[in-house]
């Protein structure tokens, strides 16, 4: 294997486990929840009860957030099958001048995707680093789990990376919600994920630890596995999910299939063998979510 995509793996895996001690100390949270379906237990992209959806974020250096993080927020709200409702923001800055900079930018970002900010904290403190951190509130469609990968699904990649100024991050976006929404509303997607921290890679990992299957990846679709990209990975058997895709004007890439086997494969080549993956499997703190 490249040395440099053997490098780049061993960081994705790292970071798949990085909070797995934190999670466990949460982890009967879970049952105090009435009609909780998406919780600690399950690391999803966003907790559901009953048909609510919550994605919380942050904090964000305040220079990234002030123009990325009600988008980056939202995202995972709607991979998780919902509609963005509303959110709140928290903003620790140095002085109001910096703060009131920062409202207008996260102001273009509300509108620009239609998630208004109706309520948060703002706050001055001395000694703290300035940053913001967000909290969106969604409608639940159609729940569709990260852990969900089933064998002879094809996975892609929808959307366009995330980045730029903030007018081409909500255009970005926007049309990458639009289109996933229509997707859950016309075919059977058995499971998608963000693709956030950890890049694409290490979230097609969790999935793929979660799902308890194998993935044969026939196409790199970034050089750069553990980047935060902002796109989605979608796995699902129906091809009507390019013409949709097509219907938006949403790029979309197919990059490999599920397969019974557990082993991660890139071309014909084992990058990631049963006993690493089953080993993996062991320490991860994971529940599958009970759908009805």
């Amino acid at each position: 294997m490249d040395e440099r995509i053997k490098r780049e793996i061993e960081i994705c895996i790292k970071h798949i486990g990085e909070s797995n001690k934190i999670r466990k100390t949460f982890w009967n949270m879970d049952e105090k929840v009435e009609n909780l379906l998406f919780g600690i237990r399950q690391g999803d992209d966003a907790i559901v009860v009953k048909d609510m959806v919550f994605n919380m974020e942050g904090p964000y250096p305040l220079n990234i957030g002030r123009k990325t993080g009600l988008i980056h927020t939202t995202s995972d709200i709607v991979v998780m099958g919902a509609k963005p409702l509303y959110g709140f923001d928290a903003i620790q800055a140095k002085n109001l001048k910096e703060a009131e900079e920062a409202a207008e930018d996260i102001k273009k970002q509300s509108d620009g995707i239609n998630v208004p900010i109706i309520g948060g904290n703002t706050q001055y403190l001395k000694n703290l680093e300035s940053c913001v951190s967000f909290f969106v509130v969604g409608k639940l469609i159609k729940p569709i789990p990260d852990s969900n990968l089933q064998e002879g699904d094809k996975i892609y990649i929808l959307g366009e990376e995330v980045d730029g100024e903030i007018g081409e991050r909500i255009k970005k976006a926007n049309i990458k919600f639009e289109t996933f929404l229509d997707m859950i509303e016309k075919i059977n997607i058995n499971a998608a994920k963000d693709c956030s921290r950890g890049g694409w890679f290490g979230n097609l990992m969790e999935m793929v630890l979660k799902s308890k299957k194998g993935v044969t990846i026939t196409n790199i679709p970034y050089a750069d596995f553990s980047k935060y990209m902002g796109n989605y990975l979608v796995s699902t058997k129906d091809d009507n999910i390019i013409d949709i895709a097509m219907q938006h004007k949403c790029p979309i890439v197919e990059i490999g299939y599920v397969t019974d086997k557990i082993e991660v494969k890139i071309g014909k080549e084992v990058v990631i063998d049963k006993d690493k993956i089953l080993k993996l499997i062991d320490k991860f703190p994971f529940k599958k979510p009970y759908l009805r």
